[in-house]
């Protein structure tokens, strides 16, 4: 019984290791904006929980959609762009659709992050809500294109 155990668990270490090292060659490696965005995510997930317990609304239809689908949405989104930055065809442009997503992504966290703040009292200085604003309404412009 004993070996079993042993075995399962050495199956799930594996299978960790190779699904973590198959995750980080699809979104490119981890770079600095991949750490900005990962830590923005976790924090904009913390915000948001406390937000919900807040709002007495933990286990509503957005908490699942927020967290459960757009966050892991976000990675898939990267790994495609660096699909296309890799493919042959892209070769002659001189932007990264990859950092132009992660960038996107990492402002759109961002906003969320003060939205989640302010909804739990935190007061911004208003350079920083005239900023978030502007990002965020030029965000919605593009969006809607």
């Amino acid at each position: 019984m004993k070996d079993i155990f042993e075995n399962l668990l050495n199956y799930i270490q594996n299978s960790i290791f190779w699904l973590s090292a198959g995750f980080i060659s699809a979104i490119g490696g981890i770079d600095g904006d991949i750490r900005v965005l990962f830590y923005l995510t976790i924090i904009d997930c913390i915000t948001g929980f406390l937000k919900a317990i807040k709002e007495r609304n933990v286990l509503s239809k957005n908490m699942f959609i927020g967290f459960i689908i757009r966050k892991p949405a976000i990675y898939l989104g990267i790994a495609t762009m660096y699909q296309l930055d890799k493919a042959s065809f892209m070769k002659d442009i001189n932007i990264s659709l990859r950092v132009c997503m992660i960038t996107g992504c990492i402002i759109m966290e961002s906003i969320s992050i003060m939205e989640n703040l302010t909804k739990l009292g935190i007061k911004f200085p208003s350079i920083i809500e005239n900023i978030l604003a502007v990002k965020k309404e030029s965000l919605d412009k593009d969006k809607s294109k």
